[in-house]
C-alpha cells in the first residue's frame, strides 16, 4: 500500500492529483497514476513527500529505474527524512542493486537507530553479496532491539545453516517457530530432527540450547506433515537463501493438494495451477513437439480456451467466410498473423511461458485465451476450487496460479517456492483480485524494441572501436552480447518471428553474427576486414533492425 497523502500544505490541485495517483497505483494502474503525479510535480516540484510518493508507486510496477530517480530526489530535498531513505533503500534492494541498498539502509539506521526492519533489510541486502558474517550481524543488532522478532530469528537461522554452523542456528529455528508456526517449514524440522533437537513422535524438543537471545519456553512442534504453506510472502518476510535445496528427500514423489479462492470464491473453470521445475528440464511424460489448432468459425475461436505446453506448434485456420487478423498484445508472446482471408491457415510455436489472450483486429467481439504453461506439472481446480497433484516427483518447483480475470501483478504476488521432499503438503490460495469475474486481462508486453535496438547499436560500435585499438577479446564478447543477450535474449528476435516469420528473424541474427564473426577472425571474407567495412555492415544491420521494429510496433498495437 501507498503511504498517506502529504500533510504538509501543498496547493489543493496538486494534493488532488497525487490522491488520483495513488488510487490508479492501488488498482494496478501505473502509467495513469505516474501521470498524475508528473502533474503533481509541476505544481509542486520541491514535495520531498511527493517524490517520495511517487517512487514507491514505481516501485510497485517494478520500475526501479524510475522509482530510483524519484527517491533520490526526495532525498535531495530532505536528506535526514529516515522513511525516504528506508523506502529509496527498498528499492535499490528490489531492484537489485544491493551494493547501494546496503549503503541506504546504514543510513536509515544512522537516522533511526532503532528501524528493526532496516537491519532485517540490510541483513537480507548483506545475504544478496554473499557477505555472511555482515549479515548475521544486522540480524544480531535486530535481535538486540527486539528479541521476539520471529522473523529475524528465521533469516539469522538461514544465513548460520549456510555457514554450516547447524548447532547455531537451530535455536533461532525453534524461536521463530515459537513465535510464528509459519516458519514450521518441512526442511526446518528436517535439520532440527538430524541434530537430535527435535522428536517427530514425541511431538517436542529435545535438549532445547539457550539461543543468542533469551530463551524461548519449551513450545510443541508441529508434525512433519502436512504442512501448510502461508497465502502470500510479504517484503521482508523470509530469507532468500536456498537452503531448503538441500533438504534431504523422504520419499521419491509426493502429494500436493490445496484450495484456490479469489475474493473468498471458487476460480472459473478455466483456472490453472502449476508447477514449474526449477531447473526447467521437462518433467516425465511431458511430450515435445506437441500440435494443436484452433480454428476461427462463427466469428469464435475454436476451442475458445487452451493449454498448451512449451513448445507446442499452433495452428491457427479461418473456417469462416470473412477475413480475420489475429493477434495477442500479451507478455512475452506477442504477435500478429495479419489478415487471414477464409481458407488461409498459419502457424506458430511458443517457446515461452505464460497466458495469451487472443483477439482478432477485424471482429472486436472475437476473443479467446491460450496458457503456455511452462516445463513441470499443471491441472484444474474443480467447482469448490480444490485441486490435486499426486505422485510429483520430489525436487524443487515454482508455483504459480492463473485465471483469465488475474492482472499480471496479481499473477506475479502469488508466486510460490515449493521444494518438495516427499513430505505430503496443502497449499492453499487466498488470491485478492481487482478483477470482477468474467473479466480478461491483455497482459500487454511494455517490451521497448527501440531501446533493444539501442542496446545492439552501442555494443556494435564499440566492439568495432575495441576491434579497432587491438582488444580482441572485449571486442568478441560486446558483439556476443549484440548477438545473445539484446537481439535474442531480450525478445526483439522472438516478436520477429511470430509476427511475421522465423526465416526473417534468423536473416537479421545472421547479419550480426557475421560482424561478430569478422572481428573475431573466423572464416574466411572476400574482401579484407576494415573499420570501415565494419561499419558499414553495422549501420545497415541497425537500420534494418528499426524498420523492423517500425513495422512491427505497428502490428501489436492495431487500430482500434
Amino acid at each position: 500500500m501507498l503511504q498517506c497523502l502529504p500533510r504538509n500544505t501543498l496547493p489543493r490541485q496538486a494534493l488532488e492529483h497525487i490522491q488520483k495517483g495513488m488510487e490508479f497505483t492501488e488498482k494496478g494502474e501505473f502509467n495513469a497514476g505516474s501521470m498524475e503525479f508528473e502533474k503533481a510535480s509541476v505544481i509542486s516540484p520541491d514535495s520531498s513527500e511527493l517524490y517520495s510518493i511517487w517512487g514507491a508507486a514505481l516501485r510497485m510496477a517494478k520500475k526501479f529505474e524510475g522509482a530510483n530517480k524519484r527517491f533520490a530526489r526526495a532525498h535531495e530535498l530532505s536528506p535526514n527524512d529516515s522513511e525516504i531513505t528506508f523506502n529509496w533503500a527498498m528499492s535499490q534492494l528490489e531492484g537489485d542493486i544491493p551494493e547501494d541498498a546496503i549503503r541506504l539502509f546504514q543510513k536509515t539506521i544512522d537516522l533511526a537507530p532503532n528501524n528493526l526492519m532496516a537491519y532485517n533489510l540490510l541483513g537480507k541486502s548483506y545475504g544478496r553479496k554473499k557477505m555472511y558474517d555482515q549479515e548475521v550481524s544486522a540480524y544480531k543488532k535486530a535481535l538486540e532491539i527486539e528479541p521476539d522478532f520471529a522473523l529475524v530469528h528465521f533469516n539469522l537461522g538461514i544465513v548460520l545453516g549456510i555457514q554450516k554452523k547447524f548447532e547455531s542456528a537451530a535455536p533461532h529455528f525453534l524461536k521463530a517457530i515459537e513465535l510464528d508456526k509459519q516458519y514450521e517449514k518441512p526442511f526446518v524440522i528436517q535439520m532440527l530432527t538430524a541434530l537430535g533437537k527435535y522428536d517427530p513422535a514425541a511431538e517436542k524438543p529435545i535438549n532445547q540450547p539457550k539461543p543468542q537471545t533469551p530463551k524461548p519456553e519449551p513450545v510443541k512442534q508441529a508434525k512433519v506433515a502436512p504442512a501448510k504453506v502461508e497465502e502470500k510472502k510479504e517484503e521482508g518476510s523470509g530469507s532468500e537463501h536456498k537452503m531448503e535445496e538441500g533438504s534431504k528427500k523422504v520419499n521419491e514423489t509426493t502429494h500436493v493438494k490445496g484450495t484456490i479462492l479469489i475474493n473468498g470464491k471458487a476460480p472459473s473453470p478455466n483456472t490453472l495451477v502449476f508447477l514449474e521445475t526449477k531447473t526447467k528440464m521437462r518433467a516425465q511424460g511431458q511430450k515435445k513437439g506437441a500440435t494443436l489448432t484452433i480454428n476461427q468459425s462463427g466469428l469464435n475461436f475454436q476451442p475458445r480456451h487452451s493449454v498448451i505446453q512449451v513448445g507446442t506448434t499452433v495452428t491457427f485456420a479461418n473456417h469462416d467466410k470473412e477475413v480475420h487478423n489475429i493477434f495477442s498484445k500479451s507478455l512475452s508472446n506477442q504477435f500478429n498473423l495479419g489478415a487471414m482471408a477464409s481458407g488461409a491457415f498459419k502457424t506458430i510455436e511458443f517457446n515461452t511461458a505464460g497466458p495469451i489472450v487472443l483477439r482478432c483486429n477485424m471482429h472486436k467481439d472475437m476473443i479467446g485465451t491460450l496458457f503456455v504453461v511452462p516445463n513441470g506439472h499443471y491441472t484444474q481446480p474443480n467447482a469448490k476450487g480444490e485441486y490435486e497433484f499426486k505422485n510429483v516427483k520430489s525436487e524443487g518447483y515454482i508455483m504459480q496460479v492463473w485465471a483469465p480475470m488475474l492482472s499480471p501483478d496479481e499473477v506475479e504476488a502469488n508466486l510460490r517456492s515449493a521444494d518438495l521432499t516427499g513430505v505430503d503438503q496443502t497449499i492453499d490460495f487466498d488470491i485478492k483480485s481487482a478483477s470482477v469475474p468474467g473479466e480478461i486481462h491483455d497482459m500487454t508486453d511494455p517490451t521497448d524494441y527501440n531501446a533493444i535496438v539501442d542496446n545492439i547499436e552501442r555494443e556494435m560500435f564499440q566492439a568495432i572501436e575495441d576491434w579497432k585499438n587491438g582488444k580482441k577479446f572485449i571486442s568478441r564478447k560486446r558483439m556476443l552480447m549484440a548477438v545473445t543477450k539484446h537481439f535474442a535474449g531480450e525478445g526483439l528476435k522472438g516478436a520477429i518471428a511470430k509476427s511475421f516469420s522465423s526465416k526473417r528473424s534468423i536473416l537479421l541474427e545472421r547479419k550480426l553474427d557475421k560482424i561478430r564473426k569478422e572481428i573475431s577472425g573466423y572464416g574466411k571474407t572476400e574482401e579484407p576486414v576494415t573499420e570501415a567495412s565494419l561499419r558499414s555492415q553495422a549501420e545497415f544491420a541497425v537500420s534494418q533492425l528499426r524498420n523492423n521494429v517500425k513495422e512491427l510496433e505497428a502490428r501489436l498495437k492495431p487500430a482500434p
